[in-house]
């Protein structure tokens, strides 16, 4: 795996959004994607805030749930486990050398922080300060809120 997938790029698989049909195009691409307890925390609270909310019934959120448990069990999403004490040691280093600058919150440390941590060489996200942050360490971005240039034709 070499595709670190936010949750800004993970919630788009399951729920409809505006990037929903860019994060299943990169989904396919990446083929599998880390799923990470941080990623299992965010999910299941963005899948039940949308129901919460009204925005989906308590039978969509069963289904989306059901999904996401396919594709755990077709490795999809892919169970990967991580070091937390490490990542948020290696997350509270890039804050001291990198939030005062590009103004990046500890969700967005946390997650480059645990893409570095998993030796992922791209992050998929649409967090503009995350994806700054994943920059200025190296790793190559892919911005789900900038649409793909397209191949011009002859």
């Amino acid at each position: 795996m070499t595709a670190y997938f936010d949750t800004s790029a993970v919630v788009p698989l399951y729920l409809p959004e505006i990037r929903s049909d860019r994060a299943r195009e990169e989904a396919r691409r990446a083929r599998q994607i880390p799923y990470t307890p941080l990623h299992a925390l965010e999910l299941t609270s963005a899948i039940h805030l949308n129901c919460g909310r009204g925005a989906i019934t308590p039978a969509e959120l069963r289904a989306v749930s059901l999904q996401i448990e396919d594709d755990l069990a077709s490795h999809r999403l892919r169970t990967t486990p991580l070091d937390l004490a490490d990542v948020f040691a290696s997350a509270t280093e890039l804050a001291t050398r990198h939030a005062a600058t590009l103004l990046c919150r500890s969700l967005d440390v946390l997650h480059v922080a645990a893409a570095l941590h998993l030796r992922c060489t791209e992050l998929v996200s649409a967090d503009e300060r995350q994806l700054e942050l994943a920059r200025a360490v190296g790793v190559d971005v892919i911005d789900l809120g900038k649409r793909r240039a397209r191949a011009r034709r002859r």
